[in-house]
């Protein structure tokens, strides 16, 4: 359904349309060359997360309703961290360890690597921040694994069963 070009212009067009609207806002302008920067730490995210929407929306009728509870679940997380008060655990750290690790994309892939690496960096030694990122690594990885098991376990009971 979507080509690779496509999904990663959509991906770089999305960052670029946020990052020209956080602009908008003089503290961001006045911290834009800060790699800790609200500019920096949240437009590059956006690459793999439009990307992986993209590829979840292309496979939505393969998923069954689990999947997409989890899908949801873990996106409200991470959205809860920016917009209310979800405490202890890094929501770019659970979007990307859960997309990197469910996703079949090379362009979810390399820029989820790319910026979970960033992401590890400016959270273990610019901000000491042990805590949340590796509980968002953890809770990540786990609903990853549950959703991977979810299909094998019934394509073994179907044969069971027969």
């Amino acid at each position: 359904m979507f080509s690779t070009r496509i999904v990663l212009l959509c991906s770089l067009a999305g960052a670029a349309l946020v990052g020209v609207w956080l602009l908008r806002n003089s503290s961001v302008r006045a911290t834009i060359l800060d790699p800790s920067g609200t500019f920096q730490y949240f437009v590059p995210l956006l690459v793999p997360m439009i990307a992986f929407m993209l590829e979840r929306v292309e496979h939505a009728r393969e998923a069954n309703f689990f999947q997409h509870g989890v899908d949801f679940l873990v996106f409200s997380l991470a959205v809860g961290r920016v917009v209310g008060d979800v405490p202890y655990i890094s929501g770019h750290t659970l979007l990307l360890s859960y997309a990197l690790l469910c996703s079949r994309s090379k362009i979810v892939r390399i820029s989820g690597l790319l910026v979970l690496a960033q992401t590890l960096y400016l959270k273990y030694f610019v901000w000491h921040d042990f805590v949340t990122s590796n509980v968002g690594l953890v809770v990540g990885s786990a609903l990853a694994l549950l959703v991977s098991l979810l299909p094998k376990l019934k394509r073994e009971d179907a044969t069971a069963s027969n």
